[in-house]
């Protein structure tokens, strides 16, 4: 398994990983590999995936086609986003969606947490999503790391600092999570506003001098 951590505050949004992969009880550390990397960049999105390496490889070759649509700005197109994939994700990668006999819906097999600039979500195997106001985890050391970032969300200053207080509680008390940790941040579009400069005054308009009427 994995840890993936998703966090935003004044102004931006963070998302991490740990880089250590497990085959059963043997641990790969992320000196040992090359291909370590649990989050990829979609257009302006970042995405981290839980769960068997294969699905980011899957994620990263079927948009590696510029045109199959991409949606992350909302829950909504996140959903249709990952509902127009899932009948190419079974034709073309072969993926196993048969659901259990409880379950109502095919899985796409995609389990993890997305940060642009919209916000940061939650990306769920049966295509929904859900956004975040402060910041979520997902993966085997996700209980550890939704606590260490309850304590801390107020006493830091950055979505960043947040997020990897989340990544080292996990590291900490998780087997199946190690450091070191990948992060990445984007401003959120919410930040970015055009503000009158201080103390700038606005310009008055210039008013019009009506001039006498001329006798003809």
């Amino acid at each position: 398994m994995s840890t993936i951590v998703v966090a935003q505050k004044n102004g931006m949004a963070c998302i991490g990983a740990d880089t250590l992969s497990c085959l059963g009880s043997l641990r790969q550390k992320a000196q040992h590999v090359v291909n370590k990397t649990k989050i990829a960049r979609i257009g302006d999105t970042y995405i981290g995936l839980t769960g068997t390496s294969a699905s980011l490889v899957v994620m990263k070759s079927y948009f590696a086609n510029a045109d199959r649509p991409r949606d992350f700005s909302s829950t909504a197109a996140i959903f249709e986003t990952f509902r127009h994939a899932h009948y190419f994700l079974k034709n073309e990668y072969f993926m196993a969606a048969a659901p259990d006999k409880e379950d109502e819906y095919e899985t796409t097999q995609f389990y993890g947490l997305a940060a642009n600039s919209s916000g940061i979500y939650a990306i769920y195997s049966f295509r929904s999503a859900q956004q975040f106001h402060r910041f979520w985890a997902a993966g085997s050391g996700r209980d550890y790391a939704l606590g260490a970032m309850q304590v801390v969300y107020d006493q830091c200053g950055t979505a960043e600092e947040i997020v990897r207080a989340g990544l080292a509680a996990a590291a900490e008390f998780d087997s199946a999570t190690g450091s070191p940790f990948e992060v990445k941040s984007i401003r959120l579009a919410s930040a970015v506003k055009v503000n009158t400069p201080a103390g700038a005054a606005k310009k008055p308009k210039p008013r019009r001098r009506q001039g006498r009427p001329v006798a003809p």
